[in-house]
């Protein structure tokens, strides 16, 4: 892999970048004023914060014109009258005047260098693999968990409860984690998670211990400026983070490891948790905390941590971090799938813009605003690798990524942009649905690439302006988080400011190609990635079978089922025979049969239409004179 790139792009000429900047400048000064004249309070938001450098930069170019254009005509006049000292104050004046007003107004337009994709290279990993199954990354899919025929409009409020199945979502969950893990339960699971988050953080091989405490960080992005007090006003075509996957990681977090409601915070810590999230977790998880920047409602307000916590490695900014991150002994990152204008992608990262907070900023703010000089669309056309990416100052942070039990990258609805605007995709296999997915792994570093691989294909075909992913510098971050070879000059990356840098914080590579997406360790060429598929394609036969069996031979059809599954089977000897569905959960759903059966061929002819769309597990179970066998199998409910 590449590890460092010198592309040059010729810079605009000096018209073309006064022009941009004279019409930038005209445009944020109109737009900031039309905004914040009505209403003061406006000009926290990012928006807002975003404008006020060109409006500023473009009334001090104006100033600085008029008084250098008001002393030049002065000095004409004194010098005509020969009152040479004062001429030359005028003179003075107007030449300091003009060298602000041109140093005001070269402020160069953002012209990012967008890459293509040969830029990046396949299967050639760098960083040391993290994680109880190091380097491992499992990406759940299913279409089912989302209805192919919603189109996001403004006026569709509570979209995610239309349009998401939860139970799908709950079973991608568990597959999910049982699959990052190699066990059969999901309590099983998570106990590795815990051991080895344990283990690396000196307290030994032990689990999860009753009154530990749990940090759940959402992206809840577009509350910034789209709420009324709790309730969400506009901005419905945009995601955030999906609250059935919230509410899946919940349920397992309560009721299979055994956390206590009260011992969980979950929000984003700065935001509004506003009503249409509230309604879907509280209403089942009342004694989660769930917090935000307010505190309205039944909210918890986030207590700003009272040092400055966030050391940043450049030098330039301190900022404060949650309290209660500090008085948690674990953190689960809940990132959204997502390109980014300024970032490029919006990962598990970057989802930690929400996690500082600068000293005088309001509660509901954008607190890092910040901090985009150090992202890829600052670097305009003077490089943009080897740079100084605070994104890195996250993952190493003891509280943040330090602190990280697992990483969930929640695409089941995916964005585009930082609106998150919803989207279907057109990659394989999406092939124009939405992707339905979840990726979770212990690697900040591994998680991050796998989607970015994701990202840039799905980015590959788009226009220019939307190409965010292919940003020079995107990548940066990952380049150096994975390898401390890759630092930026003269930097050092210690958060905490307390003289110990971090090292490698994971592994860093691209897949192979898109139809097989594998990574180094997949092909067995190298101890990097291991990606993980569990796909809906996994599951598609047309006809389960077993022959030959002791007891029984069984065929089961057809595979998608819309209305009725048949099972066939063959007893060798009388037998009791029970069969049941389950969700891939483990969740009862029916029995089928349960009877006792004569040696020969029976059918079961189920009726499976009012089952809800998704997978399924069936396990048909003959207990026979010598002893019971079981067989299960998958099939498709649609």
């Amino acid at each position: 892999m590449k590890t460092l790139k010198n592309l040059t792009k010729k810079p605009l000429t000096s018209l073309w970048s006064k022009l941009t900047f004279i019409v930038l400048g005209i445009a944020a000064t109109v737009w900031f004023l039309i905004r914040v004249i009505p209403k003061p309070s406006r000009a926290t938001y990012p928006c807002m914060k975003a404008a006020a450098p060109f409006m500023s930069s473009f009334v001090i170019y104006l100033v600085s014109l008029s008084v250098s254009v008001f002393a030049f005509k002065k000095f004409k006049k004194k010098l005509t009258t020969s009152r040479y000292l004062p001429a030359l104050a005028f003179l003075a004046v107007a030449l300091v005047m003009y060298v602000v007003a041109e140093t005001s107004g070269s402020t160069k337009a953002k012209a990012t260098i967008l890459v293509t994709a040969n830029y990046f290279e396949a299967n050639n990993p760098i960083g040391v693999v993290q994680g109880a199954k190091p380097g491992r990354v499992v990406w759940v899919w299913d279409d089912n968990a989302t209805d192919e025929n919603f189109t996001p409009s403004n006026s569709e409020a509570n979209w995610w409860a239309n349009f998401t199945d939860a139970n799908v979502v709950d079973d991608m969950l568990y597959n999910a984690v049982n699959a990052y893990a190699g066990k059969s339960s999901v309590k099983q699971s998570w106990d590795v998670l815990f051991k080895y988050f344990n283990q690396q953080h000196g307290k030994g091989e032990t689990g999860y211990q009753k009154g530990e405490k749990i940090y759940i960080k959402i992206n809840v992005t577009n509350s910034c400026c789209s709420v009324s007090g709790t309730k969400k006003t506009k901005d419905f075509n945009r995601m955030d983070s999906t609250p059935e996957v919230m509410l899946a990681l919940l349920k397992q977090l309560i009721e299979e490891v055994g956390v206590a409601q009260e011992d969980i915070f979950l929000g984003d810590p700065f935001r509004t948790f506003h009503d249409l999230y509230w309604n879907v977790c509280h209403s089942v998880y009342p004694d989660v905390v769930y917090c935000d920047g307010n505190g309205d409602n039944g909210r918890h307000q986030t207590v700003p941590s009272s040092n400055q916590e966030m050391i940043f490695s450049d030098g330039k900014f301190e900022y404060r971090i949650p309290q209660e991150y500090i008085d948690s002994e674990y953190f689960i990152n809940l990132p959204c799938l997502k390109s980014h204008d300024s970032g490029g992608i919006t990962l598990g990262a970057k989802n930690h813009q929400g996690s500082i907070l600068q000293d005088g900023s309001g509660s509901d703010t954008q607190s890092a605003i910040d901090m985009h000089y150090s992202l890829p669309d600052h670097d305009n056309t003077d490089g943009g690798v080897h740079r100084y990416r605070h994104l890195v100052d996250y993952l190493a942070h003891e509280q943040l990524g330090g602190k990280t039990l697992l990483t969930i990258i929640d695409g089941i609805w995916a964005g585009r942009s930082w609106q998150g605007l919803v989207e279907k995709w057109n990659m394989e296999p999406f092939n124009g649905d939405y992707p339905s997915s979840l990726f979770i792994s212990q690697d900040l570093v591994a998680i991050d690439a796998v989607c970015f691989d994701f990202l840039l294909e799905e980015y590959k075909n788009k226009p220019s302006g939307d190409k965010h992913p292919y940003m020079q510098g995107t990548d940066d971050f990952l380049f150096q988080a994975a390898d401390p070879a890759n630092w930026a000059d003269g930097i050092s990356y210690d958060p905490e400011g307390d003289g110990n840098p971090v090292s490698s914080l994971g592994v860093y590579e691209h897949w192979n190609n898109v139809s097989e997406k594998k990574y180094s360790k997949n092909l067995g060429s190298g101890d990097g990635i291991e990606l993980i598929a569990i796909t809906s394609d996994d599951y598609l036969t047309s006809t389960y079978e077993i022959k030959n069996d002791n007891n029984f031979s069984l065929k089961a059809y057809p595979n998608p089922a819309a209305e009725n599954l048949i099972i066939n089977y063959n007893l060798n000897s009388p037998s009791k025979v029970t069969a049941e569905i389950f969700t891939l959960n483990g969740r009862k759903v029916d029995t089928i049969q349960q009877d006792f059966k004569s040696t020969g061929i029976h059918a079961i002819n189920y009726n499976c239409s009012n089952l809800k769309k998704g997978f399924y597990v069936v396990q048909l179970t003959v207990d026979g004179e010598s002893n019971a066998k079981h067989s299960t199998f998958k099939f498709e409910k649609r």
